[in-house]
């Protein structure tokens, strides 16, 4: 009787035993996910535009939870990253930058409220000068839907751009059969207007897959050879058409607007194309003394 009662006790106790930390694994699971959630900065990204991440050294390692749903590409010390389909589920991102780890989550949005993420100081996100850890972005005018007059209002002025004659055909470089030359730049008290001209003399579409802006200061010192002290900052475009093409044998035009700035005698803008499913990449730097002295809009 002993033994049955002792089998017969211990066949109840023993599911107990077995389901119980998983039942407490399930009670808790929830609770330590929103905590994370709440931890990890949101990083908006569509399908339609690139966002930007820069960080303070040289990117080694990025990890995507979904890749198959995000496009992502590294370049020095900043992250390219769209959404390869609209509506593409969030996902964690880790990210090594020098010796440092940062990590975040993608999360689709029909219109980004932030398009470049500054976390050169600390790792934090730095917008205007100021920093937050975490918590959602600040606000971007431009990519608002409340502030649609406004980003009306650029691209009114990218229009005028459009149809004014070329004035800087100078500021010009070549390779691999394609031209890409300054045509126009004009400037209002927020951002910096600017029309490029490309020329492509093969047989094969020119896809503009990327165009990067970087503000490059102190870049005629040098020592053994080696660039000084030499400062780059990332200038996300606040207007223009992503995705432009040029197709074969024919001649287009890339308007842009970018932050306004103020650049020293040593400093330029460096403007990079990228191509789609390509290796042709167009660098052209535009010396600051033609963006200072140009005419206003």
């Amino acid at each position: 009787m002993r033994i049955t009662s002792l089998t017969a006790l211990f066949g109840l106790v023993l599911p107990f035993l077995i389901t119980s930390p998983v039942a407490a694994q399930r009670a808790t699971s929830p609770a330590a996910a929103v905590v994370a959630t709440d931890n990890l900065l949101d990083v908006a990204v569509s399908d339609s535009s690139t966002t930007y991440l820069v960080f303070g050294g040289p990117i080694s390692l990025v990890d995507v939870g979904m890749a198959n749903n995000y496009l992502v590409k590294i370049e020095a010390n900043a992250v390219f990253v769209r959404a390869r389909r609209k509506h593409a589920p969030p996902t964690p991102m880790l990210i090594r930058y020098g010796s440092k780890y940062w990590m975040g989550r993608l999360v689709y949005v029909n219109r980004p409220v932030l398009q470049l993420y500054d976390f050169q100081k600390d790792g934090t996100l730095s917008v205007n000068g100021k920093s937050s850890s975490n918590g959602a972005a600040p606000e971007n005018e431009l990519a608002l839907d409340k502030e649609r007059e406004k980003k009306a209002i650029v691209e009114g002025k990218l229009s005028k751009l459009r149809k004014a004659r070329e004035e800087h055909q100078a500021v010009a470089v070549v390779d691999n059969d394609l031209v890409l030359s300054l045509a126009n730049v004009r400037n209002d008290k927020d951002f910096t207007y600017l029309r490029f001209k490309v020329i492509n003399k093969t047989n094969i579409d020119y896809n503009v897959d990327f165009t990067d802006f970087q503000l490059v200061e102190n870049a005629q010192q040098r020592f053994l050879a080696r660039k000084k002290n030499e400062a780059r900052r990332p200038l996300a475009p606040s207007g223009g058409q992503p995705n432009q093409t040029i197709t074969g044998r024919t001649t287009g035009y890339l308007t842009y607007a970018i932050p306004l700035y103020a650049a020293t005698e040593r400093g330029y803008l460096e403007v990079t194309l990228r191509e789609l499913n390509g290796a042709r990449v167009l660098v052209l730097p535009v010396p600051s003394r033609v963006i200072n002295r140009a005419a206003t809009i």
